[in-house]
């Protein structure tokens, strides 16, 4: 009979009974909130308190509103791509932006380092069930909470690219860059076709370098 309920069970395994379910397209919405330092608070109408993603296998693309400005990032982490389309309205331009991995790098030191420590306590955020994690930024000392899941499996994007994936999929989250710290909450998940076109610039952006768009910005990078 043991070995009947063992059999059973190799079974279902190798059917993949326990498997995540892996979402290979789809859109997550996020609600956001902000904690700006001193001096920033006027900043806060500027910031969005909605984020989207859409993802088609190992591509994803985060779309946001940001004053005047909508950003749309594109990246796939398993080739390192990254591409940044910015569209202005109010002053007729549009710009994409390949970030290559040498730009990347330079870019890392913008962005948290992570030291991740798995804590014992769950609980159930929307449709998943989620485990705490401890996060602390290794650069600026400061730690947050993080709950992530492992009942789905979806490509990461680029508001959880810097997570190890062996945690799962971040379903509550926040970050910090520039003194300004983020919090992110799955709102919504769902399977289905996403925009066409939705990876690629379109002929009428303006194809710029990573040295251009910081010179643009006044050296800020």
């Amino acid at each position: 009979m043991k070995k009947l309920v063992l059999s059973a069970a190799i079974a279902l395994i190798a059917t993949g009974a326990f498997a995540q379910n892996k979402i290979k397209e789809g859109t997550i919405v996020y609600s956001a909130e902000y904690t700006l330092p001193a001096g920033m608070e006027a900043m806060a109408s500027q910031l969005p308190k909605e984020l989207t993603v859409y993802f088609k296998g190992d591509s994803a693309v985060s779309v946001q509103k940001m004053g005047m400005a909508n950003i749309n990032m594109i990246t796939n982490k398993k080739t390192d791509y990254m591409r940044l389309l910015l569209d202005i309205p109010v002053a007729g331009k549009k710009y994409s932006v390949k970030f290559t991995p040498a730009d990347q790098e330079m870019m890392s030191d913008k962005f948290p380092e992570w030291e991740a420590t798995a804590g014992t306590e769950t609980k159930t955020i929307g449709a998943y069930k989620v485990q705490k994690y401890t996060l602390k930024d290794k650069k600026s000392g400061k730690e947050f909470e993080g709950w992530f899941t492992k009942d789905i499996d979806v490509p990461v994007n680029s508001f959880t690219m810097l997570f190890d994936p062996s945690y799962g999929v971040p379903v509550e989250f926040s970050s910090i860059q520039n003194g300004v710290t983020s919090k992110l909450t799955v709102k919504e998940l769902k399977e289905g076709p996403v925009p066409a076109n939705s990876f690629t610039a379109g002929n009428d952006f303006e194809e710029i370098t990573a040295e251009q768009l910081q010179a643009m910005q006044g050296g800020r990078r």
